[in-house]
């Protein structure tokens, strides 16, 4: 079977989803990338996580082609892949329908950078595209265009992705983005929020990835 372990990886992953509440039955996306052969795993088209196994898992080529005979691909596989061309560093893609995060979808608003943990994650707002159904021209590209170097884009009327150079990154910051949704509407009932300006969100982004946390010592 091959990408056994990077199989397991990405079911792994899915099956996470609705324990953080963010899909429900069938819903949502994981997508990784083999950097040594560049095959990616994807999870198959509507079927609940619970009762796949790694081996129900998709394996195509960057061009899409079927590796091994299986389920249908998730049916936007070519936009999953078109995050990982236009960004080599990237290697997992999260899509998710969590509701707090999706009803931004809905009203076509961006998210802004609300909390140190959200700068943390993505750096900047979280930006919205136009409704784009599947067989839309511009479904493939325009999120791609849209999220630019973030690492997030709310899908317009449909919901969040989020990306990762790994799986677990992806993951968090799609738990992280629904959390930054649900404070901020929380908060706009009660006052008006006050959101990180630019300077601080990259500042905090930067303290956070290069110089927080354990470093081994030499």
């Amino acid at each position: 079977m091959l990408l056994e372990n990077l199989r397991a990886k990405v079911l792994h992953t899915a099956r996470l989803l609705p324990k953080y509440g963010l899909v429900w039955m069938a819903g949502g996306t994981v997508c990784a990338r083999d950097p040594e052969t560049n095959h990616v795993v994807v999870t198959p088209s509507g079927l609940d996580y619970e009762r796949l196994t790694p081996a129900d898992m998709v394996v195509t080529d960057m061009e899409m082609n079927p590796c091994e005979d299986n389920f249908r691909p998730s049916v936007a596989l070519e936009l999953w892949i078109g995050f990982m061309r236009a960004r080599p560093e990237v290697k997992a893609v999260v899509h998710t329908h969590s509701p707090y995060a999706t009803a931004f979808s809905v009203v076509h608003q961006p998210i802004p950078v609300i909390t140190e943990t959200m700068a943390d994650w993505f750096g900047g707002p979280v930006p919205v595209t136009r409704y784009l159904s599947v067989e839309d021209p511009e479904f493939p590209t325009l999120p791609v265009e849209v999220m630019g170097n973030g690492f997030a884009v709310l899908l317009g009327n449909h919901g969040p992705i989020t990306v990762g150079q790994i799986l677990e990154h992806a993951l968090e910051r799609a738990v992280t983005l629904e959390e930054a949704a649900r404070t901020y509407s929380i908060s706009k009932t009660i006052g008006v929020p006050v959101t990180l300006s630019a300077e601080q969100a990259r500042a905090s982004f930067d303290y956070y990835h290069n110089r927080y946390g354990q470093r081994r010592l030499s």
